[in-house]
């Protein structure tokens, strides 16, 4: 078990942290209370930082690639928590998720073809397919009545068939970020089939697998993928799961020999490193020492989530209720506020949240035009900093919506 206190706020202002040293920037006032940016407010499990704090005493940071012990900690990872066995000559360290679906689109698809998107979703999805001169086609989810009585999102698969016979290739959020499902085996299986049917390669993203809440488990896009013929691989780090994304860095999983040569030429015509020496050690303290960590930090997301469905059960906001990730998809259509995208001057939704609330939240409309009506907060911080967050939401609606 780690030691990691969660009720120590280790970003703050004068860090140099993006949450907290940009507000002013994007929010227009530097009092917001910040949650926005997928980090966490808590520091990194000690296991990372003992091992980041060794590593610096050697003094001496050349250039570093990845070692045997450093992929043997990966496919023990992938082995132990996600029962996804692959060999250590599967993987090719990237700099990033972001900058690996680029490589990918000009790896595998030609100029001008058409790649699916699935929104609402992380937003660099849409840009990154249009920097690369390709289409970009939408294959928007659709909310559903689940079984706990809420709404969680499903997958458009009749849309995706008609899609999928003129697209080369479909960019896949596994967990779903902003909308926090961890898609199933049948969902991934209908991916699969359609996928394979039609030639279309996928790229699976997967840098929330870890993040399960309680009683639910994560499903790898390759424990599908295989049996049907279907072209992919995937794309993660340990980033999300403990806290280290400032450090970078992550990894592809690529068993197809050719797909991981192709892709790994690209990666070397664009005269990327193998890793940084700081991002190599944290990974290999992560995944050697932090078995448990997820469970650890997954339980306190969990208390942060239910505070805050509790605060707004009774005002116009409807939480989507989420499987996995520590974002929490609000919708807030029925606050009957405006949100457009195009109109600085027309985002009434956001300066509630920003003017009357003080909460520096991420905006539904950058994930797409099904975000329109949508705030996504970011659920992992010290409790008390939520409760506070809570409060002032509170007061702001009771002040704003009794007038």
């Amino acid at each position: 078990m780690s030691q990691t206190d969660f009720t120590r706020l280790a970003q703050y202002p004068g860090s140099g942290c993006e949450k907290y040293d940009r507000r002013a920037e994007i929010f227009g006032r530097e009092d917001v209370i910040p949650l926005w940016v997928a980090d966490m407010d808590f520091p990194a499990p000690d296991f990372v930082t003992q091992a980041l704090a060794a590593r610096l005493a050697d003094g001496a940071f050349g250039y570093a690639k990845p070692t045997a012990e450093h992929l043997s900690a990966i496919t023990g990872w992938l082995a132990g928590q996600h029962d996804w066995h692959v060999g250590p000559e599967t993987i090719v360290p990237v700099p990033g998720v972001v900058p690996a679906m680029a490589m990918a689109i000009r790896a595998f698809t030609t100029p001008g073809a058409r790649v699916i998107i699935q929104p609402p979703v992380y937003f660099p999805f849409f840009q990154v397919v249009r920097d690369q001169g390709r289409e970009l086609v939408e294959n928007p989810l659709v909310e559903q009545a689940s079984a706990d009585g809420g709404r969680r999102y499903v997958m458009d698969f009749a849309a995706l068939e008609a899609q999928a016979r003129e697209a080369e290739m479909l960019l896949l959020c596994n967990p779903h970020n902003p909308g926090g499902r961890a898609w199933d085996a049948r969902e991934l299986e209908q991916v699969v089939a359609i996928c394979a049917r039609h030639g279309v390669m996928v790229m699976s993203d997967e840098i929330h697998m870890d993040l399960t809440y309680p009683g639910i488990r994560h499903t790898p896009f390759a424990r599908v993928a295989d049996a049907a013929g279907c072209r992919w691989f995937t794309v993660t780090a340990p980033g999300k799961t403990f806290n280290t994304a400032g450090i970078g860095g992550g990894y592809a999983v690529i068993p197809d020999a050719a797909i991981r040569e192709r892709f790994d030429r690209e990666r070397r015509g664009m005269h990327l490193g193998e890793g940084s020496v700081f991002g190599l050690t944290a990974l290999k303290a992560a995944y050697t020492h932090g078995t448990h960590w997820p469970d650890e930090l997954m339980a306190h997301i969990a208390v942060n989530r239910d505070r805050v469905i509790e605060a707004v059960s009774d005002l116009p906001i409807e939480p989507m209720w989420p499987e996995a990730t520590y974002l929490l998809w609000l919708d807030c259509r029925g606050m009957g506020l405006s949100d457009a995208a195009a109109d600085p001057e027309d985002r009434a939704l956001q300066r509630f949240f920003i003017d009357e609330a003080g909460l520096g939240l991420s905006q539904g409309i950058i994930f797409g035009e099904a975000g329109r009506g949508y705030m996504r907060i970011n659920l992992a911080t010290p409790t008390r900093v939520m409760d506070r967050a809570m409060a002032q939401l509170r007061q702001a609606a009771v002040r704003v919506f009794s007038q």
